[in-house]
């Protein structure tokens, strides 16, 4: 029976937080004259704070219009030029080396908007030999959209590895192995005792090649 390895990609393969932190900041900047600390903001963001929320807790009670910045932050998160603010985390060619010589096929798993500048992100990051395949979806209000597609598509020997509870969540619902990376937007503590937590994606298939 052949293996996949489903893995995610913001926050998992890619360091995220610097767009996600610039977005706002610059937001802020711009309709307040505030500066926003990047630690602070990690801190707050790796709670489960929502930005509107870390915003009030940081600059004590300070409130922004949520429905402007929403539209705000959805114009500007999968533009070009906060694209280009990520970074590769680790070796990814490294990873899908070792997973595929494991026997596994290694499929990129995300949530985005725009499947054509998810896939020229890859490109520009030179990120194009660490997957067999691409799959872009569209996030679901209120759902877990790789459930949605995974649901009658994982066998047992299939993995998934990320940096959230939705990934966790899958795992969860449908009996395979996942790993929690410590890379991205969500603390450890949004981990649960059926997965096992690693600091990045190169130590989890580390770990998983040296006990095959």
């Amino acid at each position: 029976m052949s293996k996949t390895a489903y893995i995610d990609f913001d926050g998992t393969v890619v360091d995220v937080m610097h767009r996600y932190h610039g977005i706002l900041a610059e937001y802020l900047h711009v309709n307040a004259f505030l500066n926003l600390s990047f630690e602070k903001y990690c801190l707050y963001k790796r709670q489960g704070f929502k930005d509107h929320i870390i915003v009030d807790k940081i600059f004590e009670g300070f409130k922004i219009d949520i429905e402007h910045y929403v539209d705000y932050k959805r114009i500007n998160l999968e533009s070009n030029k906060w694209l280009k603010v990520d970074t590769v985390i680790g070796s990814p060619q490294r990873a899908y080396k070792q997973l595929n010589e494991a026997g596994f096929k290694i499929y990129l798993l995300t949530q985005r908007n725009y499947k054509e500048r998810l896939i020229n992100q890859v490109k520009l990051l030179n990120l194009e030999d660490s997957f067999d395949e691409y799959i872009v979806l569209m996030p679901l209000l209120g759902q877990n959209a790789k459930a949605e597609f995974l649901k009658n598509k994982v066998n047992s020997g299939d993995i998934i590895i990320g940096d959230s509870p939705i990934e966790i969540e899958c795992a969860n619902m449908f009996d395979i192995a996942g790993f929690f990376v410590e890379t991205g937007l969500w603390g450890k503590q949004f981990a649960n005792c059926k997965v096992q937590v690693f600091e990045n994606y190169n130590a989890v298939v580390d770990f998983l090649t040296s006990n095959i």
